[in-house]
């Protein structure tokens, strides 16, 4: 009795989050859609956060399950990898509005949402690390690879239930396998860990790990007010100062009044987005020189990211915002990162040859496992180690279109040198292509 009174509960609240969204969750409307009483709901859970929690656990246990018996119905190291993807599309194909539960309203949850994810995280990195370790050569993925092959599948996933194709998602089981194996190259892997180049950038990391340009930038018009707000913001991010990133501290630092705030901005969440889209930029800016400096594209793309890391790196503005947590901004910040990686993306890949661009299901893959390993080195306090990973994120984007080998001779430095890459913004956007 008490287990179905559970499961009705469960199945109420990935009703009631599909149509209202997390924030709209309430005790009352679980109680009144599972036909139980409040007590039966507080004899089972703390407060909604806690079924909330207890039925995304549920839901990942489920896929898990299923995975692993799909797994096991098969013979063969690629049948099994492949039933593997396969099993978690159709869940999620089969049950979208559980689906969307665990992998896009979880994004509005706090920290024990968070934490929640990260554990889930590790879970199908286990799943996935095991498949790949099952062939007869031994060949391991190591782990920041792993996490970024999850990653990528997840954003996969996402992208279709946020458009509504989960139904398609099955189709592209076949897709993301054959994107994981051109991955999977031992000589290629170790090259991929290698940092960036000696001499690629142009800002020196002192030795205790701490950016030498840590300063927020102060090029703004005192006369600008918006310019003023945006400047305030950064500062009270820099210094840590969270509990002040209201509308009166913000107005406070800045020295302007509440009516000019909201001349400018409707709320402190698009405040935020707009430090960070105007800190970005310039980020971006230096990457976009640095690809169009290279020889080949594919050396462009390696000097690019290298250049992107090193900005997130000595920027605390960016990293500290983006550990910032508002209420509203959980989907929005994952947006936002995104957002950020697949316009360097874009830019990377409109001087790729038709030929070797990569299709629309592998570039969306590739830009979710990048986006997702410098959030995770981000939120993680890591921010200054992104340089570190500049070379396995060069090889998730460009091992899948030029082969793994030719993508690890880019990163350790043994390419020739070639023509300046020549702009061209009539190319196709990247991924677009099929």
């Amino acid at each position: 009795m008490a287990e179905h009174q559970r499961a009705r509960m469960h199945a109420a609240t990935i009703e009631l989050v599909d149509e209202r969204g997390y924030a709209g969750l309430t005790v009352a409307a679980i109680v009144e859609k599972a036909g139980v009483s409040k007590h039966t709901f507080y004899e089972n859970f703390n407060d909604k956060e806690d079924c909330f929690l207890a039925t995304y656990r549920v839901i990942v246990r489920q896929t898990a399950r299923e995975i692993l018996f799909a797994r096991q119905r098969e013979r063969g190291y690629r049948a099994r990898v492949r039933a593997g993807f396969l099993a978690f599309s159709q869940q999620v194909a089969k049950q979208p509005m559980a689906a969307r539960l665990a992998l896009i309203s979880i994004l509005e949850g706090g920290g024990a949402a968070k934490e929640a994810r990260f554990h889930t995280s590790g879970l199908f990195e286990t799943l996935v690390a095991d498949s790949l370790a099952e062939e007869e050569d031994g060949v391991a993925l190591p782990p920041i690879l792993v996490k970024g092959i999850v990653a990528g599948a997840i954003r996969v996933a996402q992208a279709r239930l946020l458009a509504g194709q989960e139904a398609d998602l099955p189709d592209a089981a076949d897709g993301l396998v054959g994107w994981v194996f051109s991955l999977r190259n031992e000589v290629a892997m170790n090259a991929c860990l290698v940092g960036a180049h000696a001499g690629t950038s142009s800002m020196a990391v002192v030795a205790d790990g701490k950016a030498t340009n840590s300063g927020v930038r102060r090029e703004q018009s005192i006369g600008d007010e918006r310019a003023m707000i945006l400047s305030a913001f950064a500062q009270l991010a820099m210094k840590g100062q969270f509990e002040a990133l209201t509308v009166a501290g913000i107005r406070r630092a800045a020295g302007i009044s509440r009516r000019c705030f909201e001349q400018h901005f409707d709320s402190v969440a698009e405040c935020l987005f707009a430090t960070l889209e105007q800190r970005a930029e310039g980020v971006l800016a230096e990457a976009r020189s640095a690809f169009y400096r290279a020889g080949e594209w594919p050396v462009g793309v390696y000097l690019a990211v290298s250049r992107l890391c090193e900005g997130l790196a000595r920027d605390p503005v960016l990293t500290s915002l983006s550990l910032f947590e508002l209420p509203v901004s959980g989907p929005e910040a994952v947006k936002w990162e995104t957002d950020l990686v697949g316009e360097l993306c874009d830019l990377l890949w409109c001087a790729v040859p038709p030929r070797e661009r990569p299709t629309r299901l592998v570039a969306e893959a590739s830009v979710g496992a990048v986006s997702s390993l410098v959030y995770h080195h981000v939120v993680a306090g890591k921010a200054q180690r992104l340089p570190s990973i500049a070379g396995a994120v060069t090889y998730l984007l460009l091992a899948p279109s030029i082969d793994a080998e030719r993508a690890a001779s880019v990163i350790d430095g043994s390419h020739a040198d070639s023509p300046t890459i020549a702009r061209n913004d009539d190319q196709e956007r990247f991924g677009q292509s099929s």
